[in-house]
């Protein structure tokens, strides 16, 4: 076969192709297509208070001494506060070299700290004080019991929040980032529910949609042909962890959780795409 037989073949092939898929195209575009918003909102059930109780010193073997001494007296004393839904976990800890504060205060400023400082080994431990049952909890009392757990925490050797650097590590974080991360996040665990409700919220707000186009149009609303999903977003104060494009990501999504820094309702806001079938 010779090169224009074969282009030619190949021409042919590619025309026919384009016939077959034009239809399929155009069907695509039948019937009528509405974005549909939905939200639903709830208040947090938990809090989570993010803290440091660190030691220490020139010799690691004293530092890790002072780091137990330390977190020994901070957790004596929030548990002596009788809070049966206050739990303290781990976060994992680190060994760095420490800066003392007037070493840190000269490096934020750009200054250098000098030779003659001392290196010290620190051994850090980072803890999550959490508080469940807010819903259960009157504002009032809620604001009592928050402030103290974080004097407890504080007056006892707890460094609660983003506080100052305590090593190299920290310091270079805190210059990065030019911020600490917030004090206390308020927490809507495995919002499922909430996720359900704004789910059926937008498909009313799309079968509405759809009814009044195909009522201007003097056409009939027919069945349903396709669904996509996407978030919409949420209010600036709020951090919604979920993104439901794909599988895999909607599988993640499903034990993901809604925070705030603010102890008000969290909303769920979602987006479908629907697309109707115009009934003949």
């Amino acid at each position: 076969m010779s090169n224009s037989q074969r282009i030619r073949g190949l021409l042919i092939a590619i025309a026919a192709m384009l016939i077959i898929a034009a239809p399929l195209r155009a069907a695509d575009t039948d019937g009528i297509t509405v974005i549909g918003n939905g939200e639903a909102k709830s208040r947090p059930t938990q809090v989570e208070i993010s803290g440091l109780v660190a030691g220490d010193a020139e010799l690691a073997a004293d530092a890790i001494v002072k780091y137990r001494d330390a977190k020994k007296h901070a957790v004596d004393a929030l548990n002596n506060l009788k809070l049966p839904s206050l739990s303290i976990e781990s976060e994992g800890f680190t060994v760095n070299q420490a800066i003392d504060q007037n070493m840190q205060m000269q490096m934020m400023r750009g200054m250098n700290p000098g030779a003659n400082a001392k290196a010290k080994v620190q051994v850090a431990e980072k803890l999550k004080l959490v508080l469940k049952g807010l819903d259960k909890i009157e504002n009032e009392k809620l604001m009592d019991t928050l402030l103290k757990v974080l004097d407890t925490a504080k007056d006892n050797g707890l460094v609660v929040g983003p506080g100052l650097p305590q090593n190299y590590y920290q310091m270079q974080i805190a210059m990065q980032q030019g911020q600490g991360q917030s004090m206390i996040t308020f927490k809507l665990p495995d919002p499922k529910d909430l996720r359900d409700a704004a789910y059926k919220d937008a498909m009313d707000n799309a079968k509405l949609r759809a009814q009044r186009l195909a009522d201007l149009s003097g056409v009939k609303l027919g069945k349903i042909l396709s669904i996509r999903e996407g978030v919409v977003g949420a209010s600036p104060n709020v951090n919604i962890s979920y993104d439901p494009y794909g599988n895999q990501m909607r599988a993640q999504a499903e034990g993901s959780d809604l925070t705030s820094q603010m102890f008000t309702e969290i909303p769920m806001k979602v987006a479908l795409t629907v697309q109707f079938e115009i009934a003949k």
